[in-house]
């Protein structure tokens, strides 16, 4: 775990921060860091099942490893699992540790993830996964699978939440959700043969509540993922081409999620996630928005 925290005594509001498939701690580096600058403490966990180092493993073949993890029923069971480990030890440590003692605001805890991660983040917000697409099969195999949702958890932004199908999720998977949740995604968004559409047929889902779908015009799937923090970022051309593009994208994503928590952590009445609050972080490839409600 890498865990960014905000000058200051505290306590602060936690956000658990999970990858995608073939990411690490670091993936999510700028969203992270964002937060912590505007008084959220950020735990950025790394997923040892199914992290760059196992994506690696699988040599030329990193698409197909990839793919396989989101299917591995040790992995997609466990992950919400290691969520719920990494609150454990942050009340340990607000408890114990010399430095991070009563740092933490244990009554106000959030989640976030980006796609795996965003699956992992929409389960310990009360979705059940799938267990059609497992492998290996688990006994009884078919159908939803067990109820792994984390109670300390108050809300949720899920960056490229998945629709139903191979190999995430059912109709029916959403309708236990049970707390405030912000979904991310845009026109280019595509992921597993789904067209970027099929995430908000996911949102059409999601049972009724206080709950969002923000849609960002040529935001794709790598967009709301970096690694800025990271000693291997490269620096040339092309990079600092795509880092534009998706510094583009992840304005709107780093504003919209901070009024989100705002609202749901901090619980600030005067706070708003509307279309025309974030309008004016428009701009180059990510210039226009659509923001859906239930």
């Amino acid at each position: 775990m890498k865990v960014h925290v905000p000058y200051g005594p505290g306590p602060f509001p936690v956000v658990i921060v999970s990858h995608g498939a073939g990411g690490n701690r670091d993936a999510n580096f700028a969203q992270a860091r964002h937060l912590a600058t505007h008084g959220y403490i950020v735990v950025c966990i790394e997923h040892v099942g199914s992290n760059t180092k196992q994506a690696l493993a699988g040599g030329l073949r990193i698409g197909k490893t990839i793919a396989a993890m989101t299917r591995d029923s040790d992995e997609v069971l466990n992950r919400p699992k290691d969520v719920s480990f990494a609150i454990d030890q942050v009340m340990r440590w607000n408890g114990e540790h010399t430095q991070l003692h009563n740092h933490f605001d244990l009554k106000r805890i959030g989640a976030m993830g980006h796609s795996f991660g965003a699956f992992t983040t929409l389960v310990v917000c009360g979705a059940r996964p799938a267990l059609d697409w497992m492998r290996p099969r688990i006994v009884n195999g078919r159908g939803l699978g067990p109820d792994l949702h984390d109670k300390r958890i108050r809300c949720g932004v899920a960056l490229s939440p998945q629709g139903p199908g191979d190999p995430f999720f059912l109709k029916e998977s959403y309708a236990s959700i049970c707390v405030p949740l912000l979904g991310i995604s845009g026109s280019k968004d595509k992921q597993q043969n789904f067209q970027p559409e099929h995430r908000k047929v996911g949102f059409q889902w999601w049972p009724d509540g206080p709950h969002h779908l923000l849609w960002i015009n040529n935001a794709n799937h790598l967009s709301f993922s970096d690694s800025t923090g990271s000693k291997s970022r490269r620096s040339n051309r092309l990079s600092e081409a795509l880092a534009s593009r998706r510094e583009d994208v992840q304005r709107i994503s780093r504003a919209a999620t901070l009024l989100f928590l705002d609202q749901h952590l901090k619980q600030q009445p005067s706070v708003s996630l509307s279309e025309s609050s974030l309008r004016k972080y428009e701009r180059g490839i990510a210039d226009k928005i659509q923001l859906l409600k239930k």
